[in-house]
């Protein structure tokens, strides 16, 4: 990588102070006006609306022209009376209300596809929380780290001091070191970690994504709420679920379907009006002979319906059954999913309780007595970093826990439509 661009790129993903903040919901709202696949939705929606509208029209009329009754001799139009000037219109007409019904299919896919463009913005939200929660872990894990590190480089600086004066050992100080050099290499890891998961968020957000994002975490009280609840079926819940809903849609056009196939054991018709000029003239009268106007009604009797007809209501009617089996599906595997989202958020809330009353207050008691310990003596510089890195990594696995959990809470709401 040329060497400009790796230090613009450093720049950017360097937080600063004076830097703008990135909310999640503007990121949410940057990443839902850039999907492409909006655009998709909305083409494919006209694209039904405008099928709806053809397919609900009749076949084009289908006009004739000609000349009958031409004798082959002469070619002559006025010498015999049955020749003449034709002119037919032909209207075709389809069977019962099919016409309709398949205006009513691309109708109920247009409903489906808004649908689906719902569940697409969904889905998109809970992958920008998801990246968002992600991000927030390793900025916090590096000032931990960080604040760490600076606590712990004025022990090795006392250190230092302790050891020109004869009073620690030249072991003790190279312990130290190590433990130091190892914060560098511990923060470079989350600094490598927070630009990948940034790169993947430009994709969505664009430039905007190596802005400092802002601090404030959502509470979604509705969701947390909703958690508490101990009921295990959540259906009324997912049947207003946009995939949901649109796997319904997709039951009513098969139901539709069925409506259609029905329509084929009615008949079809056509109508045809013909209309027939006579230049010939009437050897008695000296007159025209008379033009001829004629019609006829032409029917498409299905009378043999085992191997068409019955066949394709059975093929519409198994097809229906197929979309209520993958709605079925659908909602039981959201049930599920729901559930254990619902479990890992409460056993997740309690664990987290649990290191704010208990472990976190452990763990910098121990430590702290740890050190008084080391200076008076009575233990060795072992136990002094033992217990500040298992302090550090409770501190870590605690911001873990709380960023882990609202990414569950995400989930849920994903399920709530929120």
């Amino acid at each position: 990588m040329p060497s400009k661009i790796y230090l613009g790129l450093l720049a950017l993903l360097t937080v600063n102070a004076n830097a703008q903040q990135l909310t999640l919901s503007v990121a949410e709202d940057i990443a839902l006006q850039r999907d492409p696949s909006a655009g998709l939705y909305q083409a494919q929606q006209a694209s039904f609306q405008a099928q709806a509208i053809s397919q609900s029209q009749l076949a084009d009329p289908m006009i004739k022209l000609g000349l009958a009754n031409v004798p082959i001799d002469s070619l002559s139009l006025s010498d015999d009376p049955m020749t003449q000037f034709s002119l037919g219109l032909s209207q075709q007409f389809s069977r019962g209300d099919t016409l309709a019904l398949n205006a009513k299919s691309f109708t109920l896919q247009t409903q489906q596809s808004r649908q689906l463009a719902e569940n697409r913005q969904l889905e998109l939200q809970l992958k920008i929380r998801e990246l968002w929660f992600d991000i927030r872990f390793t900025n916090i894990a590096q000032t931990i780290l960080t604040k760490n590190k600076q606590l712990f480089s004025q022990h090795v600086s006392n250190l230092y001091r302790e050891f020109e004066l004869g009073y620690r050992q030249n072991q003790d100080l190279i312990k130290a070191e190590l433990e130091l050099a190892k914060f560098d290499d511990k923060i470079a890891a989350f600094a490598q970690q927070e630009q990948a998961l940034r790169g993947q968020l430009v994709t969505w957000v664009g430039p905007q994504a190596f802005d400092e994002l802002d601090p404030q975490q959502p509470t979604w009280p509705q969701s947390v709420e909703y958690s508490k609840q101990k009921s295990i079926s959540h259906y009324a819940l997912l049947a207003n679920h946009p995939q949901v809903l649109a796997a319904q849609q997709a039951i009513d056009v098969a139901q539709n379907n069925i409506a259609t196939a029905n329509e084929s054991y009615k008949p079809a018709f056509k109508v045809d009006i013909g209309y027939g000029h006579r230049d010939a003239i009437d050897m008695n009268t000296g007159s025209s002979r008379s033009d001829l106007l004629s019609g006829s009604v032409t029917l498409n009797i299905p009378l043999f319906t085992h191997n068409r007809q019955d066949q394709v209501v059975i093929a519409a009617t198994q097809g229906k059954g197929m979309k209520q089996a993958e709605k079925d599906l659908l909602l039981i595997k959201f049930n599920g999913i729901l559930n254990g989202a619902i479990a890992n958020f409460n056993n997740t809330t309690a664990r987290m309780q649990r290191y704010q009353d208990t472990l976190l207050v452990q763990a910098h008691s121990n430590s702290e007595a740890a050190r008084q310990g080391y200076q008076a003596n009575t233990n060795d510089f072992e136990q002094v970093i033992k217990s500040l890195m298992d302090e550090q990594a409770l501190s870590l696995e605690y911001q873990q826990l709380r960023f882990q959990n609202l990414k569950t809470l995400a989930r849920i709401r994903y399920f709530q439509a929120l």
